[in-house]
């Protein structure tokens, strides 16, 4: 069995896609597989996606039969995963070679349920900044939802930088909401740890978050502003309601 799989929705992004694969080529440890979600490109993210394919027994690629969104490309990813663990990354975003390596050890304690690295945010013009001090702590649940959901900090509700069970995930029917198209990992961030108990925080910087004025989270519209109040109920609801 897989250990990792790596779930990568992909959206016309042919021109950074070959860093970002690169980079998961260079793995120290192979014990992942790659899932591509090509979303129905209109560039040519798909054929630069099947030569990677070609080269690497471990990438593979499936594609959605039109634009379906984001949190549709992840859910069909984790339809298609067959590792014990899986994350979420983007086809802009490239790893450090270590990346899976420092899953892979964390996951070696039998009852953590979610692990975390430290990440760099990058862009055309920010000076990428390295932690001085790395560290890595077990915390409690209360702790891990209050790290989730600051407006700041080394965790955030991304998905990139965490690793998740996917049979907790399969087991709860967890998905991400179509009808988010901001926040709706942080919403899953937070359903998901309500569910378990165990977290590994670290802040060995792992993952390279390329930041451009075209993303969605640069963009103000109302849609996004329904978005954000959209998921901020579903999050309080979600603590509110939490198992014991």
């Amino acid at each position: 069995m897989t250990k990792l799989s790596l779930v990568m929705p992909l959206y016309n992004e042919a021109r950074l896609l070959p860093r970002s694969l690169a980079s998961i080529v260079r793995q120290t440890n192979q014990d992942f597989e790659l899932i591509m979600v090509n979303d129905a490109s209109t560039d040519a993210t798909l054929e630069l996606a099947q030569q990677f394919v070609k080269q690497h027994t471990n990438f593979k690629v499936v594609s959605q039969p039109y634009n379906q969104g984001i949190s549709n490309a992840r859910n069909r990813g984790i339809e298609e995963a067959s590792g014990e663990l899986i994350t979420f990354i983007d086809g802009d975003d490239w790893l450090d070679p270590n990346y899976v390596d420092y899953f892979l050890k964390a996951f070696a304690d039998p009852k953590l349920d979610l692990a975390v690295c430290g990440f760099y945010k990058e862009s055309p013009t920010l000076v990428a900044k390295k932690q001085r001090q790395q560290q890595y702590k077990i915390i409690k649940r209360s702790e891990m939802l209050y790290q989730l959901t600051k407006i700041t900090g080394k965790v955030m509700g991304y998905t990139w930088n965490k690793v998740y069970r996917l049979a907790v995930i399969q087991q709860n029917h967890l998905r991400f909401y179509p009808d988010l198209p901001l926040m709706e990992d942080q919403v899953f961030n937070v359903q998901y740890c309500t569910l378990v108990n165990r977290f590994g925080i670290g802040t060995q910087q792992l993952y390279h978050y390329w930041q451009h004025n075209e993303s969605v989270t640069h963009t103000y519209n109302l849609q996004n502003v329904k978005s954000i109040g959209q998921a901020n109920y579903r999050i309080v609801k979600t603590i509110l309601t939490q198992k014991s």
